[in-house]
């Protein structure tokens, strides 16, 4: 996969091999999308690596508790903080508070979407890097923006394999399959669960319930998992094939030979260029192979990992403190009210928290509905096959084994 290279001398020229302390911003820590899991990754690594962090949102939930129990504070308002050396900014409203309040202060900025009006990127003279996870939106930083590409690095998405455990060997034939993405998001899922069961597969419908729950271990149990952007990398790193889809469409069957484009656009829509069909599920499918499954997982297991993720970062950070001074003074009046007023706007309206969920879970409006209907479709994927078992082996009979409880084998 082609990598912009994130290396310099300059910081090693500089001396500035000392530990770093790190603000990093997200518009929420809730749940457990992509920007917030990655938070918590980026955390862990960088803090293995020596660094202090603390984490900045606006808005937090139950997500905080893991990244305060590895002894990270997270705030929710930036007054009280000492000035970091760097701000590391996901989500344009913390982003301006946190540049507001620390003024000479420089920072980089990642980009996760091309659409959503939380990743628009802040055009601001101390964001010395801008930081992309999918080639796509190279497009939105140069093109849209003008940033200098100069400023623009392609940075992947990366994984705790801690967090996701060790691999499993993929199976010689698929058992078993399921969605693994945020709930009610695959428009789909009776489709998929007709493919399986055309190929002999068991589905399990959706893995994930609660967006707040450490869904990873869910996977347990799964030889094919549909799923896409950081999902599809958590599930391949703990030995599931992977189907790339979303609520956009079908991409296909992850192997080797096709490795490398879904890489350069995160596993995420841009990869989705199938429309959803039955013959389309069954060809990918069909097309698996248990050695060529077990060497995608060795690929995201050696590049894909957020201690690699967190190098990247720690050369870009020093490069940033390199290439000229930064003069750092405290803020005046001025900039302390205006922090704070930014701050409170993101606190009281949440709307970055509103568009967010849309975006991450669809176009409902209540995150719970979504749960709920992720949940719903689940249990629907357990009762069609219930009644395939029935079906298969004589509704009398099976009746009668629920009735007395006894068990069967499929």
């Amino acid at each position: 996969m082609a990598r912009d290279s994130l290396a310099s001398d300059s910081a090693r020229q500089a001396g500035l091999d000392r530990p770093l302390r790190i603000l990093m911003t997200n518009a929420v820590l809730t749940g457990r999308s992509g920007t917030e899991t990655l938070v918590r990754d980026m955390v862990l690594a960088l803090r293995r690596r020596g660094h202090s962090v603390t984490a900045f949102a606006p808005i937090t939930g139950p997500a905080v508790a893991e990244i305060r129990a590895t002894g990270s504070p997270v705030a929710t308002s930036l007054a009280s903080l000492e000035a970091p050396d760097i701000i590391h900014g996901h989500h344009t409203g913390p982003t301006i508070a946190a540049l507001a309040r620390f003024p000479g202060t420089p920072a980089i900025f990642v980009c996760h979407d091309f659409s959503s009006e939380i990743d628009a990127p802040p055009i601001h003279p101390r964001i010395s890097r801008y930081l992309h996870v999918r080639s796509a939106l190279r497009g939105r930083l140069v093109d849209e923006c003008g940033i200098a590409a100069s400023k623009v690095r392609f940075w992947p998405n990366t994984i705790d394999l801690q967090r996701v455990g060790p691999t499993a060997r993929p199976p010689e034939r698929l058992a078993t399959a399921a969605i693994f993405a945020h709930p009610g998001t695959i428009p789909f899922t009776g489709m998929i669960a007709e493919a399986c069961q055309r190929h002999g597969i068991a589905f399990r419908g959706e893995l994930v319930g609660k967006a707040a729950d450490d869904v990873v271990k869910r996977l347990s149990g799964t030889d094919l998992a549909f799923a896409s952007g950081r999902m599809a990398l958590e599930a391949m790193a703990r030995g599931c094939a992977v189907i790339n889809v979303d609520r956009f469409g079908v991409g296909g069957l992850v192997t080797t030979g096709r490795f490398a484009g879904f890489a350069d656009v995160n596993f995420a829509y841009g990869a989705l260029s199938g429309a959803a069909s039955p013959e389309l599920l069954d060809r990918e499918i069909a097309a698996y192979s248990a050695e060529d499954a077990f060497a995608v997982t060795e690929r995201v297991r050696r590049d894909f990992a957020s201690d690699k993720g967190a190098e990247q970062l720690e050369t870009t950070y020093r490069d940033v403190l390199a290439e000229r001074p930064w003069p750092r003074r405290e803020p005046n009046e001025d900039e302390l009210a205006m922090a704070a007023i930014i701050e409170r706007f993101l606190q009281q309206k949440r709307i970055y928290d509103r568009s967010f969920l849309r975006l991450r879970e669809g176009l409902g409006p209540s995150e719970e509905l979504q749960f709920q209907m992720g949940e719903l479709a689940s249990r629907a994927a357990e009762l069609a096959e219930e009644v395939r078992r029935l079906r298969r082996g004589g509704v009398m009979r099976r009746l009668i084994d629920k009735l007395t409880g006894r068990t069967y084998e499929n």
